[in-house]
């Protein structure tokens, strides 16, 4: 299989398993393009700007630049290593098992005293030392699997190609401002009118994308029980719901988040391991 056909084949699997994340992407695209005009240039340089800058996220050079911008790095200490590599490991092969098509997973260390796991990109998840020092052996387990979910989902990956999406369409907008901006000598209404563009359009966009990410949440969750560590994971959101104050805030805040709150999740988990019937 050649590197295209290989990468149409993931990109639909992507587009299979993301809908949300990749409608929108499209819809940021479209909304590129009419800046400059429904003209086939247009439509070209647009689409050129979003392939290569799709490629280049995708590629281990994009790898390396989210593990850059998340400041992660290597399992340096023996205490690291002998701790975490066995515990990963046991987690990851158990999900290879079960899910041949995941790719090669890294594990790294972030150096932050808050209690925190992500996966980024396609081969990377980071634990914080705090989480390390926090979570016992199943509770990591657990959390060690709902990470995995998000990689073998393609969760990280659609988040990715939003981002690009989204930063694609803002580079247009300062191009089309500075454009206007040379030619009339001032943006005037033009400034107001995209204000306004972007409340109507791009807002419903980042409430349905924050909508699909909460249930990705869900998704990643019931993978956990799956792979049978479901209650590490139970545990581990029980201690992040004690030490953790947040409160329901306001209701935008609440249609942006980007994770369903903690106690919700603990009774889908619940409800799904038979400890609770639910409502």
């Amino acid at each position: 299989m050649s590197i295209w056909e290989t990468m149409w084949m993931n990109f639909a699997i992507y587009v299979g398993k993301n809908p949300v994340h990749a409608v929108c992407s499209f819809i940021y695209y479209l909304l590129a393009v009419s800046l400059f005009g429904w003209t086939f240039w247009s439509f070209f340089l647009v689409f050129l700007v979003c392939v290569l800058s799709l490629a280049v996220a995708s590629s281990p050079l994009g790898e390396v630049a989210v593990r850059l911008c998340n400041r992660v790095r290597r399992l340096e200490t023996a205490r690291e290593k002998e701790y975490l590599r066995p515990l990963f490991g046991e987690v990851y092969n158990k999900a290879r098992r079960q899910n041949p098509e995941l790719p090669k997973i890294y594990l790294f260390v972030i150096d932050s005293m808050t209690i925190n796991a992500c996966a980024m990109g396609r081969h990377t998840i980071a634990v914080t030392k705090g989480a390390m020092q926090t979570f016992s052996e199943e509770e990591l387990k657990g959390v060690f699997s709902h990470e995995i979910a998000h990689i073998l989902h393609m969760n990280t990956l659609a988040s990715l190609y939003a981002m690009v999406g989204n930063g694609v369409f803002t580079l247009t907008i300062l191009i089309a401002k500075l454009i206007l901006s040379v030619a009339k000598g001032g943006l005037g209404a033009f400034d107001g009118f995209f204000n306004v563009f972007i409340l109507v359009f791009l807002f419903p966009m980042q409430v349905a994308l924050a909508m699909s990410n909460r249930k990705a949440e869900r998704q990643a969750d019931m993978y956990a029980i799956d792979l049978g560590y479901g209650e590490g994971l139970i545990e581990a959101l029980y201690l992040l719901e004690k030490i953790s104050l947040s409160r329901e805030g306001p209701l935008i805040k609440r249609l942006l988040a980007s994770h369903p709150r903690v106690t919700n999740r603990i009774e889908g988990l619940e409800v799904r391991l038979g400890i609770q019937s639910g409502r």
